[in-house]
């Protein structure tokens, strides 16, 4: 008559006839056995949990750069720190070559991939050329420095500061906002919005209240030059946990000598007419 075995036991059986640890076996209890084999698929599956949970989240590091080209005390120098994305895999494809894109094109005015480091060394060529060609031009700078603002499931928002000198009067300082799809896509200007022209409407109602304009005061007594007085959002808008942030470069509407303009938008304020719901729960 047959014994039934159960399952327990056919997994012992299993490991003893096993050739590479029958001596091991003959040592151990089955409950010592089973402990092991109970803590290993413990292991496995912590283990795959974590990696599983580290692959899905954003995972951002700066890298940085630093080259120079140097007469004596004068200096040509590239300075970049840019956000590079480790994980999850797919946004982190589209997201790096984006960056890598813009410094390129910054770097050498060409439009193409390749390393931000080789671009670098080109622009510093590039000094060394036009220093032959003009005597007594001052060094060139270029100056980068990426930071994530705002973190969650629908929006990445990176702001960039970046101040460059290339000859001219003056160096020029600037910042910039790009605000990532899930996909690692941009969100173009219009994208971030369902209803644009109330979200202008409050826009420029903060406006005035940040430079101290009254409802119907003209833009241009406060020094600011809108295309025919009328207010429009700036180029670049970025957003941190709190707040819709407008940016307005020198120049942008008003001169040089007057900076950078920076007006916030409490959040709370500018949700009901955003294309994407900002879980709070989600902020970082």
């Amino acid at each position: 008559m047959l014994k039934k075995t159960n399952k327990s036991d056919f997994i012992f059986l299993f490991l003893k006839k096993n050739y590479f640890c029958p001596y091991f076996i003959s040592k151990m209890s089955r409950k010592k056995i089973y402990f092991i084999i109970a803590f290993s698929l413990m292991a496995i599956l912590v283990g795959g949990y974590f990696w599983f949970a580290y692959n899905k989240e954003y995972h951002f590091k700066n890298q940085e750069i630093i080259l120079n080209d140097c007469d004596g005390e004068d200096c040509a120098e590239v300075s970049i720190n840019y956000m590079f994305c480790e994980s999850p895999k797919a946004f982190a494809k589209i997201f790096n070559d984006s960056i890598q894109r813009q410094l390129v094109k910054m770097l050498t005015a060409k439009d193409t991939l390749m390393d931000i480091e080789e671009a670098g060394k080109l622009f510093l060529t590039q000094y060394r050329s036009d220093k032959q060609q003009f005597e007594g031009i001052s060094p060139y700078q270029i100056e980068v420095v990426d930071t994530i603002i705002y973190q969650s499931d629908v929006l990445i928002s990176l702001q960039r500061f970046g101040y460059e000198y290339l000859g001219g009067a003056h160096p020029v300082g600037w910042t910039t906002f790009m605000n990532f799809k899930p996909t690692g896509a941009f969100y173009s200007q219009e994208e971030l919005f369902t209803d644009k022209e109330k979200v202008l409407a409050l826009a420029e109602k903060h406006f005035r209240e940040t430079f101290n304009l009254s409802k119907n005061q003209e833009f241009s007594d406060g020094g600011f030059i809108f295309e025919n007085d009328i207010f429009s959002l700036p180029k670049n808008i970025g957003f941190d946990k709190d707040n819709l942030i407008l940016l307005y470069n020198p120049y942008e509407i008003a001169p040089y000598s007057t900076g950078i303009l920076e007006v916030k938008i409490p959040l709370s304020e500018v949700s009901p007419w955003l294309s994407f719901k900002l879980n709070d729960a989600k902020r970082k």
